[in-house]
């Protein structure tokens, strides 16, 4: 059960309004957003900046995708993993790779990319930030604007499990609460 009522998507509220509006434009006003909304400035510049984040960088979405879903397993966060899990597959991440998140060190299934990748999402939900070894891993591979990108990504998901877990933000029918990540 959610720590928090959800706003009303039929609210009156001039600015929230516009921005439900423009959410229901895209599909649906999310859970997370419905609680946001206790603060319209904040729900108004979040939707856009994680809609950029997954649409509008240049490292593949599937590695962006494959970053959140393990943030989200390591941070054990139903909504986030709900919600990106579909996302992951869709991009090219198999079943067999979502089911193997927990221990994907022992496993063949990812490249050095993806390794590397999900190294940053275990440095950045399991320490302060990411070590100094996976950052010169991740620059020598990637580069500058790749590594910004992957970070901004990383943290801000992190940030995003931390939010819904702390709400116990309830997923929604249609985002498949059938999907529940792997155990660790």
């Amino acid at each position: 059960m959610a720590r928090m009522k959800m706003v009303d998507t039929e609210t009156t509220d001039p600015e929230l309004k516009d921005v439900f509006e423009k959410m229901k434009q895209r599909g649906t006003v999310l859970n997370v957003y419905r609680m946001m909304a206790w603060s319209p400035a904040l729900a108004k510049v979040w939707a856009p900046f994680a809609r950029g984040l997954r649409t509008e960088l240049s490292v593949p979405r599937r590695l962006r995708e494959l970053l959140i879903v393990q943030i989200a397993c390591r941070h054990e966060s139903r909504y986030e993993y709900g919600h990106h899990a579909h996302m992951a597959l869709v991009e090219g991440v198999t079943q067999p790779q979502l089911a193997s998140l927990p221990h994907w060190h022992d496993s063949n299934l990812f490249d050095a990319d993806e390794s590397l990748v999900l190294q940053l999402a275990d440095d950045l939900t399991h320490a302060s930030g990411a070590t100094a070894a996976t950052m010169k891993a991740l620059l020598d591979r990637f580069g500058e604007k790749h590594v910004m990108e992957l970070l901004a990504t990383g943290a801000f998901y992190c940030a995003v499990a931390r939010i819904v877990n702390s709400l116990d933000c309830e997923l929604e029918p249609e985002a498949g609460q059938h999907v529940v990540p792997p155990a660790a």
